[in-house]
């Protein structure tokens, strides 16, 4: 049978325009190929404390290891019980037994949280790994300002293997800091996707809603059956920050609003407060679960949707691993209703963006003793054969590879088709200008939702971050 193979560059064209997230794991394996244990997606990072690993950890850091080996450090969070590992971790093992003979790596992963947490200590201690995945953006805002990554020209001009011609146009813009350069390689696009579930809106014979009275009305019909109309919470800003952006991107001048964030621009709008507004009438009519916090994390609400216990959800190709094929059969994407004043057609649009990528430490690469090791180690990163297994995870790449589309779960081939005609739009994980500014909107969004804090509020709060960092 003729393999369905394309490349993916009409899919992620405007979407590498825009520039945000995810992963897990646990930390410390050493470079001899010895699995790691498992770790839950959002439990702790098993910590890296045992004296081997401390050893190995400070070897590497020296860039010296028995046998004439150079050691390096590779942190990432694509860890067991992360959707890539499975792709990932094998195509890793293969690398370290072709350089078996000259390189020692330590293989770190974390949790999402813990991982955030362990970047963000080794900046200020200027102690980075060698080579690490992480997110653009204000996440890396404080390691470009303390000097600490590396400018990719200096990365693509080195090697012969990558070039910044294999990515998509824009797929750098995410990287692209004050100065006007680049510090990180894209890897992974992403779509968010809004789902429902065919069987039980037949069940109760409805049809799916085109407009926020519509939700209203399919809401009380599946309240009164014991099942929840959104599967949408907040745990750390998630998944109610994309949620939030998607809901945003209806509003006339949202899209622009949203972009001017990278350059000083204002959270605390009008239509801001109006969308905070009308998540928590979704709340007062009952829409969201009950808690919205234990409900809530990629994971948590995602959980809801694919056990039936919720009729709708909103999720992105990171979590499409953890959708069994029954469900993946059984979803159906539509459009989010169209809310209350909204100018903006929800079904013309969709999220789409630049999410994640590899950085690379600017004092490892100029080391000699390391330069060769981590370039190799970066070619292995952003290499074909990587990116075209990751994608069997759900990963969108920004790297321009052919992929088999029979090969991909039916979810991401119904998102594929979904998204062929529709305008990306930014979220405004991917523009706010520091990582504390982030966190803020997270933590906001967690007190929105469970009705601690007022739409008002919420947006001020947010905006004092951003007002304090331009200060």
């Amino acid at each position: 049978m003729k393999k369905n193979t394309e490349k993916w560059t009409a899919l992620l064209m405007t979407a590498v325009m825009a520039a945000g997230l995810t992963g897990c794991g646990n930390a410390g394996a050493e470079t001899q190929g010895a699995k790691q244990p498992a770790a839950e997606q959002d439990q702790t990072a098993q910590s890296d404390t045992g004296q081997e690993q401390q050893d190995a950890a400070a070897e590497a850091e020296s860039g010296g290891a028995a046998g004439g080996k150079v050691s390096v450090v590779l942190a990432t969070n694509w860890g067991e019980g992360d959707a890539k590992y499975d792709y990932f971790y094998p195509l890793f093992e293969k690398f370290q037994e072709e350089h078996r003979d000259t390189l020692d790596i330590t293989l770190q992963t974390y949790s999402t949280e813990d991982y955030k947490t362990k970047i963000k200590t080794q900046t200020a201690s200027g102690d980075l790994p060698d080579v690490f995945t992480y997110w653009g953006g204000g996440m890396m805002k404080d390691m470009v300002d303390a000097g600490l990554l590396l400018n990719v020209d200096d990365y693509f001009a080195a090697s012969s293997e990558v070039s910044k011609e294999d990515f998509e146009d824009g797929a750098f813009e995410y990287y692209v800091s004050g100065d006007g350069n680049a510090y990180g390689i894209p890897l992974e696009s992403t779509r968010g996707i809004f789902i429902a579930n065919k069987a039980l809106f037949e069940q109760y014979d409805l049809e799916y809603p085109k407009t926020y009275e519509e939700l209203v009305k399919v809401s009380e019909v599946f309240r009164a059956n014991d099942i929840i109309p959104l599967a949408i919470g907040s745990n750390g800003g998630t998944p109610s920050e994309f949620f939030f952006s998607e809901l945003y991107n209806q509003y006339e001048g949202a899209a622009d609003e949203i972009k001017a964030l990278a350059a000083g621009g204002s959270f605390h709008t009008e239509n801001a407060v109006r969308v905070a507004e009308v998540i928590v009438d979704m709340i007062d009519q009952g829409m969201l679960p009950a808690d919205t916090m234990a409900n809530g994390g990629w994971t948590g609400s995602l959980q809801l949707y694919t056990d039936q216990k919720a009729a709708m959800t909103y999720t992105y190709p990171w979590n499409f691993e953890f959708i069994p094929d029954e469900m993946q059969e059984n979803s159906e994407i539509i459009p989010i209703p169209q809310l209350p004043g909204a100018t903006v057609d929800s079904a013309s649009m969709i999220s789409g963006f630049t999410v994640y990528g590899l950085v690379i430490n600017k004092q490892s690469f100029e080391d000699a003793a390391k330069h060769d090791a981590v370039l190799a180690l970066c070619d292995f990163l952003a290499s074909d054969e990587l990116t075209q297994e990751l994608t069997k995870s759900g990963m969108i790449p920004c790297r321009k590879v052919e992929v088999n589309t029979d090969e991909q779960k039916l979810i991401m081939q119904k998102t594929i088709e979904y998204a062929k005609d529709k305008k990306l739009v930014q979220v405004h994980y991917t523009t706010m200008p520091s990582a504390d500014a982030i966190t803020m909107m997270d933590s906001s969004l967690d007190e929105l939702f469970i009705k601690a804090i007022t739409p008002e509020e919420f947006t001020q709060k947010v905006q004092a971050v951003l007002d304090k960092n331009n200060e």
